[in-house]
């Protein structure tokens, strides 16, 4: 999230970590609930585009193990910062903080899971992954692939780029820009335990162009990932996961939270006493 910190002097540095964080990092329950209830809404876009087999429309309810990060690290910024009126003075002591706070974009960011599919929030509050799941975390076959052995395909390579991409365009990714990408499909080779060879399995993984990264400078680690990498279950052509790690290939709009200052200065409910008229014992309740 701070990419660019060594642009800044250390003043703006100081004024960066000292003044403006902790002003706009405060995740208070009515900050959560803005960002979830944006980030329901857009899972529910997803859902239905997908048509995938979950309850729809999802609700608050149907919602499990959520997570909504500090906001913070929802700011809307480039490699030269947070994008905001100011540009580089958005940590100038000299301007009013209060304006320079106004100015910053915070989006929604987090995940949320329901019963049996997992969505992942990621820059912007756009949707980076939807992935199917067994139970809390785990994704669906990672612990029962032998299931799988010995089950036909309903689908050919070809017919699992096709599903890929119209799955893709559903939900305003841009596949033409995508398709202009090199790209690839692949299915997984297994081996069960005790086994010697290798078996194709009917897990299909599209995949569009690669993303080049190295872990930092001290380890040297590299790895490419795709762009966007779709899975298909050939035995049911069901998706499976969809992840989209660069963003920029997404037209879904941003989840901005625009009046997010606002909402980590909001105090928690207050608490009132409550006398049990039976016992005579006070007890803490929030007020709604």
């Amino acid at each position: 999230m701070l990419c660019a910190q060594k642009k800044f002097t250390e003043s703006q540095m100081r004024e960066m970590y000292d003044g403006m964080i902790p002003e706009i990092n405060q995740s208070t329950p009515a900050y959560r609930a803005a960002a979830m209830q944006k980030m329901l809404q857009e899972a529910n876009y997803f859902a239905d585009r997908l048509k995938l087999p979950t309850t729809r429309p999802i609700q608050i309810s149907d919602i499990r193990y959520p997570w909504i990060a500090p906001p913070w690290f929802g700011l809307i910024q480039d490699s030269n910062g947070p994008i905001t009126i100011f540009g580089t003075n958005i940590y100038n002591s000299k301007i009013p903080r209060e304006a320079r706070l106004r100015s910053l974009q915070i989006a929604a960011r987090g995940t949320m899971e329901t019963t049996n599919f997992w969505f992942s929030f990621y820059d912007g509050g756009k949707i980076r992954e939807v992935q199917r799941i067994d139970e809390h975390a785990v994704e669906r076959y990672a612990k029962r692939l032998d299931e799988l052995i010995g089950k036909p395909s309903l689908i050919s390579e070809a017919q699992a780029h096709e599903l890929a991409t119209q799955w893709l365009a559903a939900v305003d990714v841009d596949v033409a820009a995508l398709d202009k990408q090199k790209w690839t499909v692949n299915q997984l080779h297994y081996t069960a335990r005790g086994a010697t060879n290798a078996v194709i399995l009917p897990l299909y993984y599209v995949d569009f162009s690669s993303i080049h990264y190295t872990n930092g400078p001290e380890n040297r680690k590299e790895f490419d990932e795709p762009v966007v990498e779709v899975e298909i279950l050939g035995s049911t052509k069901e998706l499976q996961d969809m992840t989209i790690n660069d963003l920029s290939f997404s037209r879904r709009p941003l989840l901005i939270i625009t009046n997010a200052l606002d909402l980590v200065r909001a105090r928690d409910p207050p608490v009132k006493q409550l006398k049990n008229p039976a016992t005579g014992v006070q007890t803490n309740s929030a007020l709604r």
